[in-house]
């Protein structure tokens, strides 16, 4: 069998076997997989070639995934997943560990501060989407103390802030501020510390039996 190497855009490399489509790779690896287009190979040679290429393309994808944000392995695998047999993904993701490049712990303490930041979320939302996204539970825990024992402002108080930066508007009726009770509840905040910080934000005791 003839592979022949044909060059295409953006430093990609479009392999074929006798004439017919094989692969697509990138330069970098055409080069260093000591081949040259018109080498005559067998079946083992090709196999070994297909085997390296496809892990070669896996691992390119997983990193530019991962060049556009963290993710956590199992956001990434299920990525890969569409489009590479489960022994490439394996091997992507193996290499990605051992060079530091995919780490859950990390993953998980800058996704988890960014939603405790930017979108306010509580406790119990913060692990549910942790959760959702593989990660296990020491390390959930370890993450969720470390930020809520570092953060000197009180929940109750934070929640108070909330209240008066998005739902002030929904706080002059029953109907508004049963609505406003249970979009905290979704963000994650538990019930006794809304109860409190509704009515602090109310001054009365609308919620005391809630």
């Amino acid at each position: 069998m003839k592979i022949t190497a044909k060059n295409g855009k953006n430093l990609k490399i479009h392999v074929s076997i006798d004439g017919e489509y094989l692969i697509t790779v990138d330069r970098d690896f055409w080069y260093s997989c000591g081949l040259v287009s018109g080498d005559e190979i067998d079946d083992k040679e090709l196999s070994a070639f297909f085997e390296a290429a496809s892990s070669r393309r896996a691992f390119n994808a997983a990193m530019n995934y991962l060049d556009y944000r963290e993710h956590s392995e199992k956001e990434l695998r299920a990525k890969l997943a569409r489009g590479f047999e489960d022994t490439y993904v394996d091997s992507a993701i193996e290499r990605l560990k051992e060079l530091g490049l995919l780490n859950d712990g990390r993953f998980a303490e800058l996704y988890a501060r960014e939603l405790f930041e930017r979108k306010k979320y509580g406790r119990n939302r913060i692990k549910s989407e942790l959760f959702r996204r593989g990660i296990d539970q020491t390390t959930v825990n370890s993450v969720l103390d470390e930020i809520f024992e570092s953060e000197e402002t009180e929940i109750v108080q934070r929640i108070v802030d909330i209240i008066g930066k998005k739902y002030y508007n929904n706080m002059n009726n029953e109907k508004g501020r049963r609505r406003v009770f249970g979009s905290l509840v979704r963000m994650g905040y538990g019930f006794s510390d809304i109860r409190e910080a509704m009515r602090a934000y109310c001054d009365d005791e609308f919620f005391e039996d809630y």
